[in-house]
Parts: C-alpha cells; structure tokens; sequence
C-alpha cells in the first residue's frame, strides 16, 4: 500500500467529518452513531473487495468501479444543488448526492485504503486528483470517470474567460478548511434558496460560535430573519453588516432596507 502522511489523512477525511458536523447542527435528531456505523461497513466491503496486492491505479480503479458502479451512487443533475443532496444521511439512503457529498464519500474510503486520492478546489467545482507513479490524474467525483486536460481547459473558459487555463494552483490538493467551509456556505445557501429559515439560523449560529461576529454571517442570518418577519433583529443584522462592510456590493442594498425601516418606522410614530 501507498504510504499516506497524517496531514494527507486529515485531508482526505476532512470533507466527511465536517459533512457529519452539519447534519448533527441542522437535523433535529441526528443518528451520527449510525451514520459513522454505515460508514464503518462501507469500509469493510471496500477492503473485502479490493485486491491490495495490485498496484495503487489499479486499486483506484477498483474503488470507483464499486462507488459508482456496484453500488450506484451518482449526482442527479435536476437536484444536486438542494440542501438535502449534502446530507450524509440522505446520501447513504438513496446513493444520490451532489459533488461535494459524492467527493467526501470516495475520499474517505480512500483514505482507509491508503489511496493516494485527494481533493481539489477547482474553479468550477471540487475534483479528485490521484497521484500514482509520479503521475497525476483527474476525477470527477460527478460520474466517477476521468478529465483530460482539455477538458479542464473548456471548463476553465467558459467559467473565467476564453483561452484561460488552469494553472498549478487550480489543480494542486485543496487546503482542507477551505474544502470545509466551501461545503458549509454551500449548505447553507441551499437552505436559505429553499427557505427553510430555522435550519438555516441553526446552520449560522454555528459558524458564528467558531467565527464570533463574522460580518458576513451576521448579514445571512438577518435575510433569513427578514424572511421569517423578525424584521428588528433583521435590521440590526444588516446595520452591523453596512457598518463594517460599507464597500461591499450589497451594503448599498442594505441601506436602501434601512433607510426605508427607518422612514416607515418615523411615519407610523
């Protein structure tokens, strides 16, 4: 087997662990003891069914022939964007998820195996990248099937500019809390596109116990107020977002949302 350092392992487990975080904050009754036992057993069948004598590439190739063949998970492009396609329990339910989900899945495996698999924070979207033999190959843990280099190119273009390529950067091993707190502004976005408020303000006052007085959390948690018609905590929300933010785009939308309270607030006195 490939030896793997700790910070490599961290990384490779790095998406599931804070997926599992998630849904304990936003379920109202988590079964994490359940969810880390499926987990444990999904471990067991992969290393039952793939021969670690082979070669590293080919062990790879093993485990995405039992992900997304064998046992058929896959990203559903009519709903890979809602909230509950990012909930690890709703992916070991229906073997469907989006690519985040999906990427947590097979690294975490990985990691188990002592793959060489890891993650990467493309432009576009999260990718798998293994390193074997002093080579590197791209994943996408969309379909579980390799990207060419043109490939990567196309999507590149068409999401900065034409003849635009990935540098080095793109495509080198994410760093692990930003892997993390992509997923968590993910989710969290989702929900408050689905309006579904109290997950949501659960969701935030998480990550404002780990990041107090985030500016930016603060200004989420006010749109999810004002959609549930607490429209003074709402506005306290955003005055403290204009106040330390007042060059950001949407501060000029906030204010507007202030002065107008403020003028209604005067006319009904």
């Amino acid at each position: 087997m490939a030896r793997l350092t700790t910070e490599q392992r961290a990384l490779q487990k790095a998406l599931m662990v804070r997926m599992i975080e998630v849904y304990k904050v936003i379920n109202d009754a988590p079964k994490t003891s359940s969810v880390w036992g499926r987990l444990g057993h999904m471990v067991r069948k992969a290393r039952l069914a793939i021969d670690d004598t082979r070669s590293p590439k080919a062990q790879i190739h093993q485990l995405l022939q039992l992900v997304y063949g064998e046992w058929g998970f896959h990203c559903n492009r009519n709903n890979h964007f809602e909230a509950d396609k990012m909930l690890i329990d709703r992916l070991l339910d229906e073997h469907s998820g989006s690519v985040c989900t999906l990427s947590a899945l097979v690294l975490y495996l990985a990691e188990s195996l002592s793959l060489p698999l890891f993650p990467v924070n493309f432009p576009t979207q999260i990718l798998l990248r293994a390193d074997v033999d002093n080579e590197t190959a791209f994943i996408n843990p969309w379909d579980g099937k390799y990207v060419f280099h043109d490939t990567l190119d196309k999507w590149v273009e068409g999401y900065i500019g034409f003849g635009l390529s990935p540098d080095s950067e793109d495509l080198a091993p994410a760093d692990g809390e930003i892997l993390q707190e992509r997923f968590v502004q993910s989710v969290k976005n989702a929900l408050i596109r689905e309006g579904r408020g109290s997950e949501a303000l659960r969701l935030i006052e998480w990550c404002l116990r780990r990041q107090p007085n985030d500016p930016y959390e603060i200004r989420d948690r006010g749109l999810v107020l004002a959609s549930m018609d607490c429209i003074h905590a709402a506005l306290a929300d955003f005055d403290y977002f204009v106040e330390h933010c007042p060059d950001d785009p949407t501060s000029d939308l906030l204010r507007d949302q202030l002065t107008g309270a403020m003028v209604q607030e005067y006319s009904i006195h």
